[in-house]
């Protein structure tokens, strides 16, 4: 009997808090908790899971050959970590949950998008933001499974994660670049240069929580949940260097993920 390859584990552990922290807050908010919703999330985690091995398979056999032992190990998860992932919906499927297909099938775009997009750019701000669509869905889902329903509430759930995880892409990618300047001193234009993005992405976010609380789609109380992030995003900037702790920024943004999803659960809905 041969051994079980070594399980194949993302290197971006950020990508754990954009999975989990939606579907925690938006139990939080629904103040609700079934073994439906325990399904889900063991559903999620096991298609989460599969992405590493199912992107070694899917650039294995589109140009880029992977050694046999690393292509073995991919095929053995990735069918493993589907096969999870299918057994934890079909009793929810079975229950009549059937808009979980669509939001899988966003998901599984979403996969596809940023496999495809990182094959033609390398890694981009476009191809983690078309990942952060993909694992945000666990905000609706975890509506639709706790309430029966997709509503505006379900949506802006997915807005607020998606815009609030966007700030990492952006700042995270402000970083990299800052850091690949290798420059031992930055000026005030250096930091704008390198930094521009990151502050209209976060201009964008206010104003688009704005509009939303202008149409009355939600309540200004709302960006009481963005301020640390804000703050950080623009700090960051201002402070901009070529020297990047990135262990150290990631245990931040793991917090602030958390922090966020606290504000947002007794904040914009109490």
């Amino acid at each position: 009997m041969g051994r079980i390859p070594p399980p194949p584990i993302t290197k971006e552990h950020g990508s754990w808090a954009v999975l989990f922290v939606p579907m925690v807050v938006t139990a939080s908010v629904v103040e609700r908790l079934t073994f439906d919703f325990v399904f889900l999330a063991l559903s999620a985690l096991g298609v989460f899971m599969s992405y590493v091995p199912v992107h070694v398979l899917l650039r294995h056999y589109t140009g880029t050959p992977s050694d046999e032992v690393k292509l073995e190990q991919a095929k053995f998860w990735a069918v493993t970590y589907l096969l999870i992932g299918v057994a934890f919906i079909l009793p929810l499927l079975a229950k009549g949950y059937y808009l979980l297909l669509a939001i899988g099938a966003l998901g599984a775009i979403s996969f596809f998008a940023n496999f495809f997009l990182t094959r033609i750019f390398s890694k981009t701000i476009a191809s983690d933001c078309v990942a952060v669509a993909g694992l945000t869905l666990g905000a609706p889902g975890s509506y639709y499974i706790l309430t029966g329903s997709i509503d505006r509430t379900a949506v802006l759930l997915f807005i607020f994660n998606f815009l609030f995880f966007g700030c990492s892409v952006f700042y995270v990618h402000m970083k990299i670049r800052a850091s690949a300047s290798k420059r031992p001193e930055m000026t005030w234009s250096d930091r704008l240069s390198l930094g521009k993005m990151n502050l209209l992405y976060h201009i964008a976010v206010i104003s688009i929580i704005g509009a939303l609380a202008a149409f009355q789609f939600t309540s200004l109380v709302a960006l009481v949940a963005f301020f640390p992030m804000l703050i950080h995003g623009v700090y960051g900037t201002l402070k901009l260097s070529a020297k990047v702790r990135f262990k150290k920024l990631g245990f931040l943004l793991l917090g602030q993920s958390i922090l966020f999803g606290i504000l947002l659960s007794y904040c914009t809905w109490r």
